[in-house]
């Protein structure tokens, strides 16, 4: 398993430098820093759910790895296999009476 952590820093300084160009680039006058204020909370924003996205995706490729591997080292013989709830229920009923 990789472990990557992205830095919320990083994120906004690439969003916010990516506005910037593609603002510049544009036939528009110089930004005021009123403009240049919006443009830095909107990144620190954006780099927020960038975040949060990036950190979902690595839980869940974890997730889906660990599981893969839980269910090769079943096939393999290392590991018993997990009994559902329904064969627990079923074994406990039929002892209880």
């Amino acid at each position: 398993m990789e472990k990557t952590k992205t830095s919320k820093k990083a994120l906004r300084s690439i969003l916010n430098d990516s506005m910037q160009d593609a603002i510049s680039k544009l036939d528009l006058p110089k930004p005021s820093k009123k403009a240049r204020k919006l443009l830095s909370k909107s990144s620190k924003r954006l780099a927020t759910v960038f975040a949060d996205m990036i950190k979902r995706e690595s839980k869940k490729r974890q997730k889906v790895e660990k599981s893969l591997t839980y269910v090769e080292d079943v096939l393999k013989g290392k590991k018993k296999d997990k009994k559902d709830k329904k064969q627990k229920e079923q074994k406990h009923a039929t002892t209880e009476s």
